[in-house]
């Protein structure tokens, strides 16, 4: 199911696809309809896997909410006397170990680790406990493991080290609650707090924060829904864009709730916002004149300066430096999707990195190289419209073949334009349905890529089963890794 092809003309072989059926603005739809697509192929699946769907299900119920009006936007002067000074990334010391792990969720719903060749094998939970996991996040020093899991009395998020025998639930767990129950969690980068969401009353989301050693309760910072946020380097901070539409707001809190600078921006169609490596940089999407424009913000001089207009996008820092990728999405086809681009800050160029019609992309540990994800090229060639429509359903709904999959993983050397397309492959429903349409967000909480920027791991449908794969970005054959739902690399 998978092959290897070296890309040529530096990906210029597809133009942007026909538009789609449907209103702008709602990935939901096509992505709903390839669920139901591998549903339809997938009637095998196991009953874990429809467990999580309905945990998406909670997810998008607590999406739609409105939130307090806007206020004008801070004055570049303001702004300047609002902000953190930027801080330098704390150097990893040279003689710390390597950590070099998968965290996996099988098919159980429980969390392994084991070392890119499958060896070492730490089994952290057990079927026993009667708690299903879903999305471990290692933390940034690799020596723990942060997992949300749901028991039907309600759902806590639990702190794992990656030893044998972690498996103690009652002390591993830093939050609980029947009614509150956590969706999503990210780690700070000083490896102290987990800022995490939970459901609250109707159509609303609450952003917490709970201390990753679980010596303190957890605090309310703000509600609303939806909500996407990057931490400050510190981890004292957090750029947090909630709402949307009219009831849309950008701000910069602190991990007790206060609002250290507010109304920062009337908030265009974008999820994530960012914040550059070393914190001089911000980036997020403008509303301006109908259009949403790529907004950067040197917080050391207040500057602000706008670029590439559209209709939505999604964008993503370079992890070493001051590069933004981005991609444009038009109402005229899908929000968010649309080729691939990569900003210089300092020399305030863009570049065009991939004409495809992207529909995620992940930079490599290293800055060099970004991953990306397409329809693949049959899908592509019928234009994304041909699956808007059912009667296109059981074309694309035939068993896959061995070489088949639709979607494609790629990865492109930003600074020559050269990439190669890594595989053609079926993605696992919670892959699908939970990570692609929100891939900005776990972007900065998840990592695919390994720490020295030499393969990912993917998890995809194979046959009646999900395995992980790990890939090589240099090309060759995949690796199978083991049998599972979602895969996650350490960050060091």
């Amino acid at each position: 199911m998978y092959d290897d092809d070296r890309f040529s003309d530096s990906f210029e072989e597809y133009a942007p696809d026909e538009t789609p059926d449907g209103p702008p603005r709602r990935r939901g739809c096509l992505f709903l309809f390839v669920s139901l697509l591998l549903v339809v192929t997938l009637i095998g699946s196991t009953l874990a896997a429809w467990f999580i769907l309905a945990q998406r299900s909670v997810m998008t119920t607590a999406s739609a909410t409105s939130a307090p009006a806007r206020q004008p936007t801070l004055a570049p002067a303001t702004l300047v006397a609002a902000l953190p000074t930027p801080v330098e990334p704390t150097p990893t010391a040279a003689d710390e170990p390597t950590v070099n792990r998968i965290v996996i969720v099988n098919a159980e719903g429980q969390v392994e680790t084991l070392t890119p060749d499958g060896q070492d094998r730490r089994v952290l939970t057990s079927e026993g406990n009667s708690v299903f996991f879903q999305f471990p996040a290692w933390s940034p020093d690799g020596r723990r493991l942060a997992v949300i899991g749901t028991r039907l009395t309600g759902g806590g998020i639990y702190v794992l080290p990656d030893v044998v025998g972690a498996d103690n639930m009652p002390e591993n767990q830093v939050y609980f609650s029947a009614d509150e129950t956590p969706i999503y969690l990210y780690w700070s980068p000083d490896n102290a707090n987990l800022a995490f969401l939970a459901n609250q009353s109707r159509n609303q989301m609450g952003l917490k924060v709970i201390a990753g050693d679980g010596g303190s309760e957890s605090r309310l910072l703000a509600t609303g829904a939806p909500f996407y946020w990057d931490w400050s380097d510190d981890g004292r901070q957090l750029l947090v864009h909630s709402g949307e539409d009219q009831g849309a707001a950008l701000s910069l809190i602190d991990v007790q709730g206060e609002t250290q600078a507010g109304n920062l921006a009337t908030p265009g169609a974008f999820q994530a916002p960012g914040i550059a490596a070393g914190g001089r940089y911000w980036a997020f999407a403008e509303e301006s004149e109908g259009l949403s424009s790529l907004v950067v913000v040197d917080t050391q001089t207040g500057e602000r300066r706008s670029f590439e207009p559209s209709d939505s996008m999604a964008l993503s820092w370079n992890p070493t430096g001051d590069q933004l990728a981005f991609t444009n999405g038009s109402a005229d086809t899908h929000p968010f999707w649309g080729p691939l681009r990569v900003l210089d800050v300092a020399a305030g160029q863009t570049r065009l990195l991939a004409r495809q019609t992207v529909l995620a992309f992940f930079w490599s540990p290293d800055g060099r190289s970004i991953a990306y994800i397409t329809l693949n090229g049959t899908i592509e060639d019928e234009g994304i419209n041909a699956l808007a429509k059912t009667r296109h359903l059981a074309k694309w709904a035939r068993p896959t073949q061995q070489t088949q999959g639709f979607l494609t993983l790629s990865v492109v050397d930003v600074a020559s334009g050269q990439g190669l397309r890594l595989l053609n492959f079926e993605p696992t429903i919670v892959f699908l349905t939970q990570f692609l349409p929100f891939f900005d967000q776990y972007a900065l909480s998840h990592s695919l890529w390994s720490p020295d920027s030499s393969a990912l791991v993917l998890p995809v449908r194979e046959e009646d089963s999900n395995v992980i794969l790990v890939v090589p970005t240099a090309g060759g054959q995949p690796f199978h890794l083991a049998e599972g739902d979602v895969a996650f690399w350490s960050r060091r």
